[in-house]
């Protein structure tokens, strides 16, 4: 199967007129729900919050749901994030919405008790990822008490879980400030 390269395409949008282009572009947002909601991001900031809440409760669903049990569908939850990742630049709303999973995690095995090996691996990720990204922005201050907060909630918890996430916080927060 062929793919689609980018100079083939930069050479075809070259060859077409605005009013061609606007219509394109608008033929996406009509037929893609993902060009539509990337584009509405770009264009009515008012609606970060509630596309921020719409991938949150994309999260919360896979823990929580409204009827049933969660499915605990982590690459549902990944693509979530992933998405999100896609339709924003601000990466303050990024991380609350990656530390929301690590947060969720812990509040389901707190409800629930005892889960199995892959589900605090997952968290444990969950949680690294999150710190990985926050000192990548550079946003160690404005998350410190959020990532301690991480950490004090899972202590105690079985598989060595507590333990893990307080020495993955110690990793990125050199000294307890709390």
């Amino acid at each position: 199967m062929n793919n689609l390269k980018i100079n083939d395409l930069k050479k075809y949008l070259r060859n077409r007129n605005d009013d061609e282009l606007i219509n394109e572009i608008i033929e996406l947002v009509k037929l893609y729900p993902n060009v539509k909601e990337y584009y509405k991001a770009k264009l009515l900031p008012q609606s970060e919050v509630e596309i921020f809440e719409k991938y949150k409760n994309i999260i919360k669903n896979e823990f929580f749901p409204d009827r049933g049990f969660g499915k605990l569908r982590y690459s549902k939850v990944n693509e979530a994030i992933r998405e999100y990742k896609k339709l924003t630049s601000n990466s303050e709303l990024i991380t609350k919405l990656m530390f929301y999973y690590t947060e969720i995690g812990i509040k389901f095995t707190r409800e629930y008790g005892d889960i199995d090996e892959k589900f605090y691996i997952n968290i444990e990720k969950s949680y690294i990822n999150v710190l990985d990204y926050v000192q990548k922005c550079d946003l160690q201050e404005i998350f410190a008490d959020q990532a301690h907060e991480v950490k004090v909630k899972a202590a105690g918890i079985g598989w060595g879980f507590g333990d893990n996430m307080s020495n993955i916080y110690y990793e990125y927060y050199y000294d307890d400030i709390h």
